[in-house]
């Protein structure tokens, strides 16, 4: 079960409306099992197989069981899609639609029509599942690592307020630029953390926040820096699929050890190496600043860093 989202009585109200008066309970039933394969409207409401379920308690039933279940934004995409295309080639007409529409805008979701899913207004609100990602369900992500060099050095060296003051600004530039490209930190801790971007076409955005992050650290250094020292980072990007949690340290997934991997073995100081699978989805004008290498017979790797001609 996803986690339930706060739906306001007056969006039910307008779903169940909507679908008594859009659809009959048959069409109902075979839209729902898009999103439940095998639900069963019959044991949901208690009728039993003789007695024909009344439209509007069948209505109100999958509602509740969409909102309940953490999938109603899912619900509400699909009733945009049939609205526009129809079922098995008839054509319907959503009754409210455009009011229910306005009503999850005012949740605080925008609907994605390329990607045919509702995805949160980040002027509003910036959640770790984007308002999208359900508890335990497996997806595509594309993963950003950032270490800071030299950590234990770093901590003897400085006085603790001094260091937590330096540790703030990197947590910062992380965030925003990152938060830019739509990606969410997913774990942190005084000296890095592990951000993700959701999609096909999230290692774009993910090796270009890396590189970005590697330029601002750099200005930082210049310009800000509290310490006698230049801090220096190490970025890695790796993509792959691996279940959802909440809870960062309950996602056990290989895409996650082969990124902490790449971070901590085949990166150098104040540079980004970026995996092979994560590469292969990178647009040309990007791949242009990468450099191929092959630290051992089982990696092919790519690395970006800032180089200064003289």
């Amino acid at each position: 079960m996803g986690e339930q989202m706060r739906v306001r009585s007056k969006v039910r109200n307008l779903c169940i409306r909507a679908l008594t008066g859009s659809l009959d309970t048959n069409t109902l039933v075979h839209l729902i099992r898009r999103m439940f394969q095998n639900y069963d409207l019959n044991e949901r409401t208690g009728f039993p197989d003789s007695i024909p379920i009344p439209m509007q308690n069948a209505a109100r039933q999958i509602v509740e069981d969409c909102i309940n279940s953490g999938r109603f934004l899912e619900f509400v995409a699909l009733l945009i899609e049939v609205d526009r295309n129809g079922i098995m080639g008839r054509a319907y007409r959503i009754r409210d639609l455009q009011d229910i529409i306005e009503e999850v805008v005012d949740l605080g979701f925008l609907y994605d029509a390329e990607r045919r899913v509702f995805v949160e207004d980040a002027g509003q609100q910036r959640t770790k599942n984007w308002g999208l990602l359900r508890e335990g369900d497996e997806y595509l992500f594309t993963f950003l690592r950032m270490d800071i060099v030299g950590n234990s050095n770093l901590v003897r060296s400085y006085e603790g307020d001094v260091i937590a003051h330096t540790y703030s600004d990197l947590r910062s530039i992380v965030q925003r630029i990152v938060e830019n490209r739509n990606g969410r930190i997913w774990s942190w801790e005084g000296d890095g953390g592990v951000c993700a971007f959701h999609g096909a076409g999230a290692s774009n955005p993910a090796t270009l926040c890396a590189m970005e992050i590697l330029h601002e650290i750099f200005l930082y250094n210049m310009l800000e820096c509290p310490l006698m020292e230049p801090v220096m980072v190490r970025l890695a990007v790796h993509n792959g699929t691996c279940e959802y949690h909440e809870v960062f340290e309950e996602i056990n997934a290989e895409v996650i050890k082969k990124l902490a991997d790449i971070e901590s073995r085949f990166t150098e100081p104040n540079s980004v190496t970026i995996s092979k699978t994560a590469h292969s989805t990178l647009d040309a004008a990007i791949t242009a600043y990468l450099r191929a290498f092959q630290p051992d017979a089982r990696n092919s790797l790519y690395r970006y860093a800032l180089e200064f001609k003289s």
